[in-house]
């Protein structure tokens, strides 16, 4: 299963499998993730052309970081698959979403990530992860998830 991925200064991440016949490559259609309109596409669709080309490896080539996510609470169950490898510029809120997509909650909002059982903010790209709490440890990145708790 290969997933497609956009992402385009950070504000629009969208997976889907590309073997689905209903997939659309957001990618494709640049104003779907900047939020053009249709006047503005006849006028940049060359230079999205360009940068579709530049852009095409879906960061790829950017550096790796393999994780392994673990359930941390008996109220969630785990996943299926534990072990993921994914760009160093994800961030935190990226795995929120991924987790709570993967066992159909309701809201991303509701989960805690937490390394060495500190929980880390939603903006923390995977890098940062690595380099501050994760430093002299080897890989994976060990990473722990579970329900969001109201902290008085």
């Amino acid at each position: 299963m290969t997933l497609g991925l956009c992402y385009v200064e950070g504000s629009c991440l969208v997976t889907g499998s590309r073997d689905d016949p209903g997939f659309k490559n957001v990618a494709d259609d640049p104003a779907v993730c900047t939020g053009e309109t249709k006047a503005d596409d006849s006028s940049n669709k060359e230079a999205a052309e360009e940068k579709q080309e530049e852009d095409g490896d879906y960061h790829r080539s950017d550096e790796q970081v393999s994780i392994c996510l673990e359930c941390n609470s008996s109220k969630l169950r785990g996943l299926k698959r534990k072990w993921i490898r994914c760009s160093a510029q994800a961030t935190v809120l990226h795995l929120k979403k991924f987790i709570a997509k993967k066992l159909n909650l309701s809201s991303f909002n509701e989960l805690d990530i937490l390394c060495n059982e500190e929980i880390l903010g939603k903006d923390h790209t995977l890098k940062f992860v690595v380099v501050t709490r994760w430093r002299f440890k080897k890989a994976p990145l060990l990473l722990h998830y579970r329900p969001k708790m109201d902290l008085l």
